[in-house]
């Protein structure tokens, strides 16, 4: 290798001249100050002789080179004591700069990275919520269960409203359930699914799990599994619900409106105890046991029912029915509306358009409106009509019970021997008279009475009396002009009554003194003999099953003055009159409807 600088040939294998020192071959990079020149030792070098040289003449040149070559040594060890001290200050700072850094950066890993803030909770120093949530987790996987619990309930406390707090939660339910505190768990689940997160499964389905290990709260579970159904929409909650609770009853009509009567019976798929409401109530601790059919009439039904099995209850059947009974057509009466001379008869036609199911007719002669209670029932024979004005009232009942409108017709019979009056102001007793015979006219009637005592009555306005003899009462009122007799019950067969009227007397002679529209018994014995709404009213009321025992009721609305009736009741005993009571009422007393 020849040098660029000195033109000296050298080894191959150098890089830096022996001679000058400089590089070889190209321009030396320059240094950097206080750079080390490096140096070679060069001194086993022994170059190749040249061909054709005398051996006197290399040992020369090697002479020569052995010289030169002790001459660079001695120059290269001068320039050796020349070369930059290394400064050791300068190295020191910038380790201590180096630590510092480190330092700096060790603490901000530990304060700043999730990495960092584990290791501080390992050590038990203060670190971050998260930190404690991910050693807790350590602690589990590793099996220390008590530790696991600790840390995860130190975590929560440090941060009760975590971002993931539903999570966390999860967590620390695990843990509880893992150390047998099952009670402590469930709360958890309990907080999930009430207050955290309603909307999700995870609460539900994870406290139904727990409580479903204890067989006596089954019903609880299944209450859950409800709610859970309702909140998250799973239907998965729905289909465990139905493998634990009995199937609800059905009703065997269906719901919705029916046009004639219905019998309803619900039935339990799988033979269960049936409990139904018709009203509001709590099902099935306010219901009623279902024993059998029930029967709808017309109107409107609502039913709520129940199967009970043990301690679970299905969901409820709700069903509500309306049923609209056909209404019958009202009768016609074969005879039309108006006057007629001499006694006349009708007929009565249902109007019925199925024959098979005919109508029942029930009418009146006496004014009343018709009922099936209290009126006569139509049996196909020819009405009388009676002298005078009658008017028939006449309504149909179908086999539902359904009422038809009503017929009224009215018709005048002339021609025919006057009819008696009916129960007025002219009728009194035979030896006093009502508000006008004083107390000394009647004690010298009927002699003194066994006592006199002062009583209260609102029939009339005054201070009243009563004066009690062997065959009834009397009783008096105060007046202007002494006491007026206003009120006398007898049982005597000598005292006769309005129109003759006396104690033992047939019933149908008694009727025959008053008019009487000539109107039939209904079922029961009742009959209804007049009413007019301006003049008052009579009747004969069974008293019990035997129609010959009861009362026949005289009554007269009469106007003077102020108005006031008149009230003529006999009691009827085995079909004759065992008593007589006549009384003035200072008001009109309410006419029948």
């Amino acid at each position: 290798m020849i040098c660029n600088n000195c033109r000296r040939e050298s080894s191959p294998k150098s890089r830096v001249c022996p001679y000058c020192g400089h590089y070889m071959g190209d321009e030396p990079k320059p240094m950097a100050a206080g750079e080390a020149v490096p140096v070679y030792d060069d001194s086993d070098y022994h170059p190749r002789p040249r061909p054709g040289k005398a051996a006197p003449q290399r040992r020369k040149s090697s002479r020569r080179r052995k010289l030169s070559g002790r001459a660079d040594a001695k120059r290269r060890r001068r320039e050796n004591y020349r070369r930059p001290m290394v400064n050791w200050a300068m190295i020191a700072l910038i380790a201590l700069i180096l630590a510092f850094a480190g330092g700096v950066g060790a603490y901000a890993y530990l304060k700043l990275t999730p990495g960092g803030q584990l290791m501080l909770a390992r050590m038990g120093r203060d670190a971050s919520p998260d930190a404690y949530w991910t050693l807790g987790g350590e602690y589990l996987d590793q099996g220390y269960i008590a530790r696991s619990v600790d840390t995860y309930e130190k975590a929560l406390a440090m941060q009760p409203d975590h971002p993931q707090l539903v999570e966390k939660l999860m967590l620390l339910a695990e843990a509880y359930e893992t150390a047998s505190r099952r009670d402590d768990a469930e709360a958890i689940y309990t907080r999930i699914y009430t207050e955290l997160a309603p909307q999700d499964p995870i609460g539900y389905r994870n406290a139904i799990r727990l409580i479903l290990q204890d067989e006596e709260r089954l019903p609880e579970a299944v209450d859950i599994m409800q709610l859970a159904a309702e909140k998250t929409g799973d239907a998965s909650f729905a289909k465990q619900r139905s493998s634990y609770v009995p199937l609800p009853p059905k009703a065997t009509v269906p719901s919705g409106r029916h046009l004639i009567s219905q019998t309803v019976e619900f039935v339990s798929p799988q033979g269960y105890d049936i409990y139904y409401l018709t009203g509001p109530g709590q099902l099935p601790e306010d219901g009623m046991l279902y024993t059998g059919p029930i029967t709808l009439g017309e109107g409107s039904y609502s039913f709520r029912a129940v199967c009970v099995s043990s301690n679970l209850v299905s969901d409820v059947m709700d069903v509500k029915y309306v049923v609209t009974l056909p209404t019958p057509p009202a009768p016609k009466s074969n005879l039309m509306a108006g006057t007629y001379k001499g006694y006349q008869s009708f007929r009565l036609r249902d109007m019925a358009e199925d024959k098979k199911q005919p109508n029942t007719i029930y009418y009146t002669l006496d004014g009343t409106a018709p009922s099936p209670e209290d009126s006569p029932r139509y049996t196909g024979e020819p009405i009388k009509l009676a002298g005078g004005t009658t008017t028939v009232r006449a309504i149909a009942v179908n086999s539902y019970g359904k009422v038809s409108n009503e017929m009224i017709v009215q018709y005048k019979i002339t021609n025919v021997p006057r009819f008696k009056n009916y129960l007025n102001k002219d009728d009194e007793f035979a030896s006093f008279t009502l508000m006008k015979t004083r107390l000394e006219e009647f004690t010298a009637l009927y002699g003194e009475p066994d006592s006199l005592t002062e009583i209260e009555d609102s029939d009339v306005v005054g201070s009243c009396y009563l004066a009690s003899y062997p065959w009834g009462e009397a009783r008096f009122v105060d007046s202007d002009i002494g006491k007026l007799v206003y009120f006398v019950r007898t049982s005597s067969p000598s005292m006769a009554g309005p129109r003759g009227v006396k104690v033992g007397m047939d019933l149908a002679d008694i009727t025959a003194l008053f008019r009487d529209m000539g109107q039939l018994p209904n079922d029961r014995g009742d009959r209804g003999i007049y009413y007019n709404i301006d003049v008052g009213y009579a009747n004969y009321k069974v008293d019990s099953d035997d129609p010959t025992t009861g009362s026949l009721t005289y009554v007269a609305t009469l106007f003077n003055e102020t108005p006031y009736s008149r009230l003529f009741i006999v009691d009827i005993r085995a079909g004759k009159a065992a008593q007589m009571t006549f009384s003035h009422v200072a008001r009109k007393v309410n006419v029948i409807q």
